[in-house]
C-alpha cells in the first residue's frame, strides 16, 4: 500500500516574471589552437572531459579556442580571423603528414581505419560544478553549431544532479542550418528547461557529448558551443501572502489542493525524467503505474510556479 505523505506549501516569496542569469560561460578569448578542453580553466572553474564509450587512437576531441570563433547568433561559422572569441568545439587530432589538430569545428569522419587511422569517438565535455541554490525553474541557453551525420556523428546535451556521479541525456539537439553559411554552418540560439532536480541544487553539472563512427560519411561543422547561461525567474518578496498549496500522496494518487486554480506543469523522477501523468479534475494525479519513490510535482498557481517533492511508498 502506498503510504500517504503530505507537505504544506506556505511560501513567503513568489517569482517575478523576468529571467535572471546567474551563471555564464563564454570560454574566454584567444585563438589557442590545440588547447584541449580538459586543460581549460575559466572563471567558473575547471572543465573536464570523460570517455562515454569507445575512443580510438585518433578519436576526435574537445578544444577551447577561437579556431572556431564564438560568433553571434545568425552569423556564419569562422576561424580565428575577425574575432578571438573562443568556443568549446570538437575537432580532429593530429595525424602527422595528413591531419592538423584543431582546425575549428572540423572533425575526422574516418574511413581510413584499414590503414591504422581509426577515429571512433565517444567523449563528453563537462562543466565545473554549478551552484543552483536558491534557484528554481532553471533554463539553460547557448549558441551552437552542429552537423555531422544523423545520430551516428552527433552531439547531445547532458545533465548531472550530483556533481558528475550520474548523467542523464537532456536533449539530442537538432543539426543547425547550413544555408548560405555552408560549409561552416550558422550559429543558432538554443534553450532548454533543466530538470526539477536542479532546483535548489548546489551540485549541478552540464555536459556536451560528441559521438562519431568511422565510416567516412559526415559533414562539417562537427559541434561548437558558446555563451552558455543558466537563468531563472528572479525572486522578490510578494505584496500579499502566497497561496496555500497542499500536495500529498494518497494511495496511487497525488492530491493537489489549492484555493485557486491550478495549472499542471508536470511530474518528474529523481533524475529529472518527465513522468507520463496528467491532472484530473484540477486536483488528482494518477500515479498507479509508477514505482515507489521520490517524485517532484510542478504546478502553477496564480501565475507562480511551485515545485514540491512527494514520497510514494
Amino acid at each position: 500500500m502506498k503510504k500517504t505523505y503530505s507537505i504544506i506549501a506556505l511560501l513567503a516569496f513568489t517569482l517575478a516574471s523576468n529571467a535572471q542569469v546567474f551563471w555564464t560561460e563564454n570560454f574566454g578569448t584567444g585563438c589557442n589552437q590545440g588547447q584541449l578542453a580538459s586543460a581549460f580553466t575559466g572563471a567558473n572553474g575547471v572543465w573536464t572531459t570523460a570517455s562515454t564509450g569507445t575512443n580510438d587512437p585518433y578519436a576526435n576531441t574537445f578544444y577551447v579556442g577561437a579556431q572556431e570563433a564564438g560568433n553571434a547568433v545568425g552569423a556564419c561559422g569562422t576561424g580565428c580571423t575577425g574575432t578571438v572569441d573562443a568556443s568549446l568545439h570538437v575537432g580532429a587530432v593530429v595525424i602527422p603528414g595528413f591531419v592538423v589538430a584543431d582546425e575549428g569545428a572540423s572533425y575526422n569522419a574516418g574511413g581510413a581505419c584499414g590503414f591504422g587511422y581509426c577515429v571512433i569517438t565517444n567523449t563528453r565535455a563537462q562543466s565545473p560544478v554549478i551552484n543552483c541554490s536558491g534557484k528554481t525553474s532553471i533554463t539553460i541557453s547557448f549558441a551552437y553549431l552542429e552537423n555531422g551525420a544523423t545520430t551516428l556523428d552527433d552531439a547531445g546535451l547532458w545533465y548531472s544532479p550530483d556533481g558528475g556521479t550520474t548523467w542523464t541525456l537532456l536533449d539530442n539537439m537538432a543539426k543547425t542550418p547550413l544555408g548560405s553559411c555552408a560549409p561552416q554552418g550558422t550559429w543558432t540560439a538554443y534553450s532548454f528547461s533543466l530538470p526539477v532536480t536542479a532546483d535548489n541544487n548546489s551540485n549541478v553539472k552540464i555536459g556536451f557529448n560528441w559521438t562519431n563512427n568511422d565510416d567516412g560519411a559526415g559533414t562539417d561543422p562537427s559541434f561548437a558551443v558558446d555563451d552558455i547561461t543558466l537563468s531563472t525567474l528572479s525572486v522578490g518578496v510578494a505584496d500579499s501572502e502566497a497561496p496555500s498549496v497542499n500536495i500529498y500522496a494518497s494511495g496511487s494518487n497525488v492530491i493537489i489542493k489549492s484555493s485557486d486554480a491550478v495549472k499542471f506543469k508536470g511530474v518528474f523522477d529523481v533524475v529529472g525524467r518527465s513522468i507520463n501523468a496528467s491532472l484530473e479534475n484540477n486536483s488528482i494525479i494518477n500515479m498507479e503505474n509508477q514505482p515507489a519513490g521520490i517524485y517532484f510535482v510542478r504546478v502553477e498557481v496564480k501565475g507562480q510556479t511551485f515545485t514540491k517533492k512527494v514520497f510514494i511508498k
